[in-house]
């Protein structure tokens, strides 16, 4: 998707300001699942730098509050974004903003996600703990009737978090929390941050729980894992192609575990070339320990060749927007 054109500020802001910003920010995360954040970085970031000139705007109480909603949900993207393209401090400031637009909004739901993704950012860089704190944040604006999706989110992430320090009886607490939060969503409308939560995504999150606890608890969670993520790949289209590659690394990480070198690295292969039509830093980062594995059972000549390919391949430049 080509970067929007740099537009003159208006002087006030009314509903066709808004309604136009929320278009952009939905069709830019959808580049973002599709895609990766290396696709729609400058796209983003030249849409945050066209707000900026519409800060001394004039608006109605009722579309400043909008306005600060629909802002605060493009910083959220553009955290997000700058996050999987590896720029995690310049994400952070992103979240940062977010965070502070959502409260003069008064959106707790956005709050809410914007907690989720400070801690999946966390938990990508190891810091277990962080991600814990900003995942209990999360839950305590996640209290109301509607929040339920938000909960969910951030149970499920909160068991992942407790998987990867082997305490498999929190996550099995916060695995049920998670289900029970999601089922409890029923017909109600989801907001445009939290769509991407379907079943599936909630089938492939679970099997990224139990792939964990196959590492640090019992290898026997291989057997509940693999089916869920097989299940997860099968139901994603290209639209979450992104979301479909994490779960192909995480089902090929159980065949390795389990000792099925050959399902290992066909799977393994299709992570990989998949990794080559997503601009995702966060991405390539979870092919590394892949990788690694792979070639502690340099017997095999597959496990080899993807354990050379990964490292091969693992750095790709990424083009910031100066």
């Amino acid at each position: 998707m080509a970067a929007p054109d740099l537009l003159p500020a208006p002087r006030s802001i009314g509903a066709s300001d808004i309604t136009r910003l929320e278009a952009d920010t939905r069709a830019l995360r959808a580049l973002d699942h599709r895609h990766g954040g290396e696709a729609c970085l400058d796209a983003v970031l030249l849409r945050v730098r066209e707000c900026k000139g519409m800060t001394e705007a004039s608006a109605t109480p009722v579309m400043r509050q909008r306005w600060h909603i629909a802002l605060a949900d493009l910083h959220n993207l553009a955290g997000w974004v700058c996050f999987d393209a590896g720029l995690t401090e310049r994400a952070r400031r992103h979240f940062d903003h977010a965070l502070v637009l959502a409260g003069r909004g008064r959106h707790n739901r956005l709050i809410t996600n914007i907690c989720y993704r400070l801690g999946r950012m966390c938990l990508h860089q190891g810091s277990v703990d962080d991600a814990l704190e900003y995942f209990e944040l999360g839950q305590r604006d996640a209290t109301g009737p509607g929040d339920e999706i938000g909960a969910s989110i951030l149970s499920m992430n909160a068991a992942w978090a407790h998987a990867k320090q082997g305490d498999e009886d929190m996550a099995h607490v916060l695995l049920n929390r998670g289900n029970d939060h999601f089922a409890a969503v029923g017909d109600s409308p989801v907001p445009e941050w939290a769509k991407f939560f379907t079943e599936n995504d909630l089938s492939a999150l679970t099997g990224a729980v139990h792939t964990d606890l196959a590492r640090t608890a019992n290898p026997r969670h291989t057997r509940i894992a693999v089916p869920l993520l097989t299940r997860a790949i099968d139901g994603y289209g290209d639209a979450m192609a992104r979301s479909r590659a994490f779960s192909l690394v995480l089902l090929a990480t159980n065949h390795l575990i389990e000792g099925d070198f050959d399902r290992a690295v066909g799977i393994g292969f299709r992570a990989l070339v998949s990794a080559e039509d997503i601009g995702s830093a966060r991405l390539r980062d979870h092919l590394h320990p892949l990788g690694l594995l792979a070639g502690r059972h340099g017997f095999h000549a597959g496990a080899r060749e993807l354990s050379a390919r990964i490292a091969a391949g693992i750095a790709v430049p990424v083009r910031l927007l100066s």
